[in-house]
């Protein structure tokens, strides 16, 4: 199905279109003439897409985005057994870090405010589901297999590898699966759905990374904030989640 962004936009201005990506669009093949893409968005995810419409603006996003003034929340679904009021932080070795849930709504402007060889993801199955620490960072090294368009968690840093670091908090568990608020530190290829895997946390649907779920990848970029490429006022934008299966479920 050819998708085109214009099809898709919530918020625009001379400057800027913010589109609401579906599953399925490619957000560098399919902007449309006179948009120029600012960052991207897995395929298979959707959410919140960021264009520049002219190269003035398309150069001040960049910067902003080199600088980290380009501010993106995701909800993913994982699996994760067991009860997440109770303190677990023995189930997964990682860095406890406190996320704030800045929650979800209608599309909207918000107010101001290596040595080592690829180590291969677990296999489909490999486990039964474990259960996700309430909160928590993940700190990997992963590798980028080019022919395989796929991440590979590594031990060290070499030629080709790069440090991926996020933050989460679990904000409700339902029927065996949870749904969790990521924010990224890093922006690396497939990163969250690469790291939630190799802790064992497969993303709902996403069979490349080690899932047994039928669906579309549960990955959904809700909230996004940047600073005005002229004004340089900081804008907040927000958009509910999928309303598919097994989004309803929360």
């Amino acid at each position: 199905m050819d998708f085109t962004a214009k099809d898709f936009i919530i918020s625009e201005n001379e400057d800027f279109a913010l589109v609401n990506k579906p599953v399925g669009m490619d957000s560098e093949r399919a902007p449309g003439e006179g948009f120029f893409p600012v960052h991207r968005l897995d395929k298979v995810a959707s959410g919140l897409l960021l264009y520049a419409k002219n190269p003035r603006s398309a150069k001040k996003l960049s910067e902003s985005l080199q600088e980290g003034k380009i501010k993106k929340r995701y909800h993913i679904i994982v699996e994760s057994a067991g009860d997440t009021s109770k303190e677990d932080d023995e189930a997964l070795s990682v860095k406890t870090n406190s996320t704030k849930n800045t929650g979800s709504s209608t599309a909207k402007r918000l107010p101001k405010e290596d040595s080592s060889e690829a180590k291969r993801l677990p296999k489909e199955g490999s486990s039964e589901a474990k259960q996700l620490p309430k909160e928590g960072s993940f700190s990997d090294y992963l590798y980028k297999d080019v022919k395989k368009q796929k991440m590979f968690p590594v031990k060290k840093l070499r030629k080709g590898v790069k440090e991926a670091v996020l933050h989460y908090q679990v904000l409700k568990e339902k029927d065996g699966l949870a749904l969790v608020d990521v924010e990224l530190e890093t922006g690396r290829f497939h990163q969250i759905r690469a790291q939630f895997s190799a802790h064992g946390f497969p993303l709902f649907g996403d069979g490349k990374y080690g899932s047994r779920q039928k669906g579309n990848v549960a990955l959904h970029c809700y909230t996004l904030s940047f600073p005005d490429p002229k004004s340089g006022e900081e804008l907040h934008f927000a958009i509910q989640d999928r309303d598919e299966e097994p989004w309803r479920k929360f």
